[in-house]
C-alpha cells in the first residue's frame, strides 16, 4: 500500500496541483473575478490587465459566472463551441519577483449531453497583439472532461528568459475538444501571479466535534489530500473504525459510524497517515474529546434575547428589523434544519455553527449587511415581518420541538413613547428557564438597542419568591386546570400530584408556562370535596411550591337561573372607596358562576354595560355569599368584619349612579336572572348620611323588585356586610301562621338590634284584598303600610317606627291591624302587637 501511495503522489503532483494555505506573498498579482466585467474584447480590457477574444454579458463565449466560483463566488467562465475557441490574455509584471509562478483554480462543468473535453493550453508573449510561444498543454488532454468537477489548483512556471521583464503576457486557450456532441464549460477562479513559499509543514488537527448523532467533524489546519483523507483505516474512535469517511472541503473531514454516538460521553480519536496537498504527512495523533450532538437543542438552549419590531430611520441603529438569539447552553449548536417563525409564517435557517455564550442576529436577507458591524448576522429569505403591535416568535428544532417561544405586545414597552420610538425589547435574564413574555423590557441603551452584545437590562439577580396557586378550575369532570402566580418549571411527573379520595391520573401537561392541566382516568363527583397534594413543583428559578395543607377542590354544578340572587348593594361608597354588588347562593350546591355578568339598563330598558364576573372559574358555596368589586382590599379596610369574607375583583363595574339605577344579573347564556332597581328612598328614613351604607336584602323568598325587601345595613355590622351574611335578615318562616312579625320589639334608632320590623303574610290563595295599618293603644292611626292592595299568596311589608309624616313615634306598644277580603266578600281581621323600644 505504501508503494502504491508514492506512485499516485508522483502522478498527482506532476499535474501541478498544490496547497492553497500559507503559500502567497503580499505583493502578488491577484484576480478573484468578483468585480463586474466590462463587456468588451481585446485590445480592450474587460478587467484591469485582462483581455479576451469575445466577452459577453450572457452565459456564452467568455463571461462572468455568478455562484459557480469557489465557495459560491463569481468566476471566469469559457464555453467552447465548434465555431469558437476561447482566448484569455493576462498582462503580468515579473520584474518585482525573483522566481515568479502562476497559480489558479480551475474545473470543468457539464454542458449538455456531449462527451467533448475542454482542451486547455497556454502560451507566452511579449506584446498583447504580438507573436506568442509554442502552445503547451495544461496537464492532460482529458483533464477537463464534460462533467461537474471540483476546483483544483494549477501552477505554471514563468520561463527563465522572461524573468525581470517589465511586462509579459500569458495567453490561456480553451479549445473545443474531440468527441461528439457538446463541449465542457471551463471555469477559472482566484488567479495569482508572484512568489510562493514552499510548504514543508505537516498538517495538524485543529478541532474535533460532533456533527450529528452518528458523525464527527475533524478540522485540519490546512487542506488535506482528497484521496488519503477518505481512507477509513486512517481513523479510529475508541478502537472502532468509521463506516465511511467524507472530505467535504479542503480541510474538513467527516467520520460516519453505524451506531449512534453517546451524547456527553468522552471518546479517544486516533488519526494517522493523512497528508496535506504538498505530501506532508500528519504525525500519528491521539485526541480525547467529549462528544455532543449539535443537533440536540434542549428547551431554552437558544434564547430569543432581543427583538426590534419597529426600527426607525435617522437613529444610531440601522433601520432594520432584527431578532437576536443567545446561546445559553454548554456545547456548540448547528442551526441546519431549525425553524424560526412568527404568528403568520415560518422559515428554515441556513447552516451555521453557534458557540456557547455567543449572540447571532436574524434579519431580512436584503438588509442583513447593514448589521454586520454588530456581530454574526444570518440573512433570512422571506423574512417573517414583525408586527409592531404584538407578535409571537418561536424557534423549533428539525423535529418540531419548541426551543424558545416569546410573545410581545404594545404594553411590553411600558409606554407609547418607547413602543413608537425605535426601541428594542430585551430579555433581562437569558438563563431563566421559562417563557419571558412578562419580563420583556424596552432597551435603556443610548442606541435604543444592543444587537450582538449583552442587553442593557441584563440582570441575574436571583428570584427568591415562591410560586403561589392562584386558582383551580375543572375544565371537564375528568380534567383539572391549576393556575399559578408565575411560570412553573416543566419536567414534573404524575407522582407529584395525589388525590384523596384516590383518583388515578391519566396525564399531565402545561397549556401555558404558569398552568398545569391534570387529566384523570375517571370522572370526579360533583359537590364532593377532594384534597389534592402537590409535591416536587418549582418555578423557573428553582423556588419550590410549598403546600402546607392539601388543596380542597370541588367540581361545582353550573348555576341556573334562580339559583343565585342579588343580595346587597353599595352604590354610594365612602370617598375613595369602591362600590360592590353581593350575590347569594340559595341552593345546597357548589355553583359555578363563570361567564355570569352584571349589567345596568339603557334608555330602552335593555341590558347595558355588561361586565363578566370572571373569565375563569368562580365557585360560590352552598348558601354562600360573593362580593363583586373593583378593590377588595379597600373594602376589607372599610369593613373589617368582612376581612375573611368572599370577594372577587372585577376591572370595572357597570355604572350604578348614586341618584338611582338598576342592577341587572345575567346568567352565563346572557339571560336575565334578576334585576334590582334601587334609590336612596330605600334607606331607613332616620339615616342621616347614606354614604358608605349598603342596601341589604331582607328575604330571598321575596322578589328583589319589592321595595320593602330592602333596608339599610345595620350600624352594629359596620353599615355593610360584603361577602357575608346580611345584618338585616328575616330568618324565620311563617310555619302556618297567617301574619308573622319579626322582630316584635325594635328600636328605630338602632340602639339595640334592628331599626325596623318586617311583617310577612302567607295566604291560602291569591286574589285577597288587604289593608295593613299601625295604631296607637289609644286608637290613633300612626301609619298605613297598605290600603286595599291586591295581595299575592305571600308578601312582605316593613315598618321603620315612623308615622305618616316621617317622624319617629314615641316608645311603647302599637297595634298592627290587618283586614283581608277574599273574592266572595269574606272578611278576616288580624291584630298583632309591636313594641317600639328606645335608647336606655
Amino acid at each position: 500500500m505504501i508503494g502504491l501511495f508514492f506512485i499516485w503522489q508522483l502522478f498527482y503532483f506532476s499535474a501541478f496541483v498544490q496547497s492553497e494555505a500559507n503559500l502567497t506573498t503580499d505583493s502578488n498579482q491577484v484576480q478573484d473575478f468578483e468585480s463586474e466585467f466590462s463587456i468588451q474584447s481585446y485590445p480592450d480590457a474587460f478587467l484591469p490587465s485582462w483581455y479576451a477574444n469575445e466577452v459577453r454579458s450572457t452565459s456564452s463565449r467568455i463571461y462572468q459566472a455568478n455562484g459557480l466560483g469557489k465557495n459560491g463566488s463569481k468566476a471566469l467562465a469559457v464555453q467552447p463551441i465548434s465555431t469558437f475557441d476561447g482566448e484569455v490574455i493576462i498582462r503580468l509584471s515579473p520584474q518585482e519577483f525573483d522566481d515568479p509562478k502562476v497559480r489558479f483554480w480551475a474545473r470543468s462543468v457539464k454542458n449538455g449531453t456531449g462527451d467533448r473535453p475542454a482542451l486547455v493550453s497556454f502560451r507566452w508573449g511579449e506584446q498583447l497583439m504580438g507573436n506568442y510561444s509554442v502552445r503547451e498543454i495544461l496537464v492532460g488532454a482529458n483533464e477537463f472532461g464534460n462533467e461537474d468537477q471540483e476546483f483544483r489548483l494549477f501552477e505554471v512556471e514563468l520561463p527563465e528568459k522572461y524573468h525581470g521583464a517589465e511586462d509579459i503576457y500569458l495567453m490561456i486557450e480553451i479549445r473545443y475538444g474531440p468527441g461528439s456532441g457538446s463541449c465542457a464549460k471551463w471555469l477559472m477562479d482566484d488567479f495569482e501571479f508572484g512568489e510562493f513559499l514552499v510548504d514543508n509543514i505537516e498538517p495538524k488537527i485543529r478541532n474535533v466535534r460532533g456533527f450529528d448523532e452518528r458523525q464527527i467533524e475533524i478540522q485540519f489546519d490546512e487542506g488535506v489530500d482528497p484521496v488519503f483523507s477518505e481512507f477509513a483505516f486512517n481513523y479510529s474512535l475508541n478502537e472502532s473504525e468509521p463506516l465511511f469517511v467524507t472530505r467535504k472541503s479542503d480541510s474538513l473531514v467527516y467520520l460516519s459510524f453505524d451506531e449512534k454516538l453517546e451524547h456527553g460521553r468522552s471518546y479517544e480519536l486516533k488519526v494517522s497517515k493523512v497528508p496535506d496537498l504538498e505530501g506532508n504527512f500528519l504525525k500519528d495523533t491521539l485526541i480525547s474529546f467529549q462528544f455532543f450532538d449539535p443537533t440536540i437543542i434542549p428547551y431554552k438552549t437558544l434564547v430569543i434575547n432581543e427583538i426590534m419590531p419597529a426600527p426607525k430611520a435617522d437613529l444610531d441603529l440601522p433601520n432594520v428589523e432584527y431578532v437576536e438569539i443567545f446561546h445559553a447552553g454548554e456545547y456548540p449548536i448547528r442551526l441546519e434544519g431549525l425553524s424560526y417563525s412568527n404568528s403568520r409564517s415560518t422559515v428554515v435557517l441556513q447552516e451555521a455553527w453557534i458557540q456557547p455564550n455567543e449572540f447571532f442576529l436574524l434579519a431580512p436577507e436584503n438588509q442583513a449587511s447593514q448589521l454586520k458591524e454588530y456581530g454574526v448576522v444570518i440573512g433570512v429569505k422571506s423574512w417573517p415581518t414583525l408586527l409592531n403591535s404584538g407578535d409571537q416568535l418561536q424557534l423549533k428544532d428539525d423535529h418540531g420541538n419548541v426551543i424558545d417561544i416569546i410573545s410581545y405586545a404594545t404594553k411590553s414597552w411600558g409606554g407609547s413613547e418607547f413602543a413608537n420610538g425605535g426601541y428594542s425589547l430585551e430579555v433581562a435574564n437569558p438563563f431563566y428557564a421559562c417563557e419571558q413574555n412578562d419580563l420583556l423590557r424596552a432597551s435603556i441603551d443610548p442606541l435604543r438597542g444592543t444587537p450582538g452584545r449583552q442587553n442593557s437590562v441584563f440582570d441575574l439577580t436571583p428570584d427568591e419568591t415562591e410560586p403561589v396557586l392562584n386558582s383551580y378550575e375543572f375544565i371537564t369532570s375528568k380534567s383539572l386546570l391549576l393556575t399559578f402566580s408565575k411560570p412553573i418549571l416543566s419536567g414534573f411527573d404524575n407522582s407529584g400530584f395525589l388525590m384523596n379520595p384516590n383518583f388515578e391520573i391519566d396525564s399531565i401537561f402545561q397549556p401555558s408556562s404558569s398552568q398545569v392541566h391534570i387529566v384523570f382516568v375517571a370522572e370526579v363527583a360533583v359537590n364532593t370535596i377532594y384534597k389534592l397534594s402537590i409535591n416536587n413543583l418549582s418555578d423557573c428559578s428553582g423556588n419550590a411550591y410549598a403546600q402546607i395543607e392539601p388543596l380542597e377542590i370541588i367540581l361545582p354544578v353550573e348555576a341556573k337561573n334562580g339559583d343565585v340572587l342579588i343580595n346587597e348593594l353599595l352604590f354610594n361608597p365612602r370617598t375613595g372607596s369602591p362600590k360592590f354588588v353581593e350575590l347569594v347562593n340559595i341552593t345546597d350546591n357548589y355553583l359555578e358562576l363563570k361567564h355570569w355578568k352584571l349589567a345596568n339598563l339603557d334608555e330602552t330598558g335593555g341590558a347595558d354595560q355588561m361586565k363578566k364576573i370572571s373569565e375563569s372559574s368562580v365557585i360560590i358555596p352552598p348558601r354562600g355569599f360573593l362580593a363583586i368589586t373593583t378593590n377588595p382590599e379597600q373594602l376589607k379596610l372599610d369593613y373589617p368584619k368582612s376581612t375573611f369574607a368572599e370577594f372577587i375583583k372585577i376591572a370595572t363595574l357597570p355604572s350604578y349612579p348614586i341618584a338611582g339605577g338598576t342592577v341587572v344579573l345575567l346568567d352565563s347564556a346572557g339571560v336575565l336572572a334578576e334585576a334590582f332597581s334601587y334609590s336612596e328612598d330605600l334607606h331607613h328614613p332616620l339615616l342621616r348620611d347614606p354614604k358608605g351604607v349598603s342596601l341589604e336584602r331582607l328575604s330571598t323568598e321575596s322578589p328583589a323588585s319589592l321595595s320593602a325587601n330592602w333596608h339599610s345595613a345595620s350600624a352594629i355590622e359596620e353599615y355593610a356586610t360584603p361577602g357575608r351574611k346580611n345584618s338585616q335578615l328575616i330568618a324565620g318562616e311563617l310555619e302556618g301562621e297567617l301574619i308573622l312579625i319579626d322582630p316584635e320589639v325594635f328600636d328605630p334608632e338602632g340602639s339595640n338590634g334592628n331599626t325596623f320590623t318586617s311583617i310577612r303574610y302567607e295566604l291560602d290563595q291569591a286574589g285577597w284584598i288587604g289593608s295593613f295599618r299601625i295604631y296607637s293603644t289609644t286608637g290613633q292611626l300612626m301609619a298605613s303600610l297598605a290600603q286595599n292592595e291586591l295581595l299575592g299568596v305571600s308578601g312582605l311589608f316593613t315598618w321603620t317606627g315612623t308615622d305618616s309624616q316621617g317622624k319617629i313615634v314615641r316608645p311603647g306598644y302599637y297595634i298592627l291591624l290587618v283586614e283581608l277580603y277574599d273574592l266572595s266578600g269574606k272578611l278576616k281581621i288580624v291584630r298583632k302587637s309591636i313594641t317600639v323600644a328606645t335608647r336606655l
